[in-house]
């Protein structure tokens, strides 16, 4: 206790950074989350690691092709829904967890390689951008990012004459890798710079590389048993992705990103700070003690633009490692070019507009990227009642018509945590019953033509319960032709 105490005596004021940073990540938790179709598969394969110990080597099918994605992300949310017994939330949890070990790591990196007023300013720009804010509430694979990119970046900035230190730089951003494709960027960032620049190369190579296989080792695997499926996937989508970017889409996407990590949402700021932080990359003069930084920084950013022209579909998120690089250096480069004073107030300003942006964003009546009125609370609620209801109405299946998630994975998974357990989704055309999540003007779900819907006609609207923001649950149930 005297040395918690005495912790928290010296370092008060980012105790008080993190107290703050909790707080606008659990606000409103239940009701502010992403519990969406990509959660609810992925919590239904965690579940099954939870009760019957099924192991996966495969994580998710990417949004933007038919490969998948590592494992890691699912075995790093199987220790919290085994501590929070299965209940959804556990998701939300481990991201606020991240979120703020992140918080941490990224104060003791600035702090000890930089200084530790940049260490302040950096950890309360983390605490407030709104999209490290949802990042920080909303269980997703790029979301846990933030903590092993810092941690790669504090094992890159150390002084490597323990051969392990390559090692742990190998592995954190083989996890990367592991928890996002294009994480492969910052991967090959550190390659280029340790072939470079690093005069251990010879040594540092192999095993930087070796800490990448590592981390891999669980697509490696399933790799090695099925025959590279994945790889060849991978690839086959390259040769297919003959669509180069624009100018005008890759600037979209990097000042959008410069925006929503660092500029309050807002493409001017964003702008403003790319074009300010592209000026102090290339003319502000750094000591000795920045000099890898800043020669990783331009490695990076120059691998980011030839994956931006070679990606037709180009989304903010890919270009995370130079946010955090940015997130780490902005501090530094605004206190060092201009005066003390004004550098801390601009800082201070910036800070202060990504709060405002964010607090706004806790009023919301539903999760991030998720339909008006939709929460997991009430995805919770609608599983009760599905769960009680179904004990009278067996042979069941559910359904959403609020967004594309038409076969509703996380009704699926609330339900089956309240006993329960819908048909298959290939079964829809067997089924006696069918709960519809849609909105209040039911005699649109006689016209539907959505698969779920239409593969049960004939039928009747048995009964129905209003969950309120517009959202109802119907109970269909077919009628047996005569």
């Amino acid at each position: 206790m005297k040395r918690i105490f005495f912790f928290i005596k010296k370092n008060y004021l980012f105790v008080a950074i993190l107290i703050f940073s909790i707080i606008l990540r659990v606000y409103r938790l239940e009701y502010l989350t992403t519990f969406s179709g990509d959660q609810g598969q992925d919590f239904l394969v965690v579940r099954d690691m939870v009760l019957f110990h099924k192991w996966t080597l495969l994580g998710i099918k990417t949004s933007i092709a038919p490969f998948f994605q590592g494992p890691i992300y699912l075995y790093l949310l199987f220790p919290f829904f085994l501590l929070f017994h299965l209940d959804p939330i556990a998701g939300a949890i481990a991201s606020v967890t991240l979120s703020i070990l992140s918080i941490t790591v990224l104060y003791i990196t600035v702090k000890k390689f930089l200084s530790k007023e940049s260490a302040f300013l950096s950890c309360l720009l983390f605490a407030t951008a709104p999209q490290l804010v949802i990042y920080g509430n909303s269980p997703l694979y790029q979301n846990f990012l933030p903590l092993f990119i810092i941690s790669s970046i504090y094992f890159f900035l150390v002084n490597k004459k323990n051969p392990l230190h390559y090692l742990l730089l190998g592995l954190f951003a083989g996890v990367c890798l592991e928890l996002h494709l294009l994480s492969i960027t910052l991967a090959l960032s550190f390659f280029i710079f340790l072939l470079i620049f690093d005069d251990r190369r010879k040594q540092s190579l192999p095993i930087f590389i070796g800490g990448l296989l590592l981390a891999l080792s669980p697509t490696i695997l399933f790799e090695l048993r099925h025959q590279f499926l994945n790889t060849h996937l991978f690839l086959a989508y390259l040769q297919s992705n003959n669509t180069p970017s624009t100018l005008i889409n890759i600037g979209n996407a990097w000042v959008k990103g410069a925006a929503l990590f660092l500029g309050g949402d807002s493409m001017i700021v964003g702008s403003i700070i790319l074009i300010f932080s592209f000026f102090a990359l290339i003319r502000f003069k750094t000591s000795q003690r920045y000099v890898s930084l800043k020669k990783f920084t331009i490695i990076l950013t120059v691998v980011l633009l030839v994956f931006s022209f070679k990606l037709s579909s180009l989304e903010p998120h890919y270009l995370l490692p130079l946010w955090i690089m940015l997130l780490i250096l902005l501090p530094v480069w605004i206190l060092k070019i201009f005066p003390r004073k004004i550098g801390v107030i601009l800082m201070v300003i910036l800070i202060i507009f990504n709060f405002l942006t964010s607090a706004k964003e806790l009023q919301n009546n539903h999760g991030y990227n998720m339909p008006n009125g939709w929460t997991l609370r009430k995805i919770k609620d609608i599983g009760k009642i599905i769960a009680k209801d179904s004990k009278t109405h067996p042979n069941f299946n559910v359904a959403s018509l609020l967004d594309g998630n038409t076969r509703t994975y996380p009704v699926r998974y609330t339900t089956l945590l309240y006993g329960r357990q819908p048909e298959s989704v290939e079964s829809y055309p067997s089924n006696k019953f069918l709960y519809v999540v849609s909105r209040s003007d039911k005699n649109n779900l006689y016209t539907r033509d959505t698969w779920e819907i239409a593969s049960l006609r004939p039928f009747k609207i048995g009964k129905q319960w209003n969950l309120k923001d517009e959202v109802f649950l119907y109970r269909l149930e077919r009628v047996e032709k005569k």
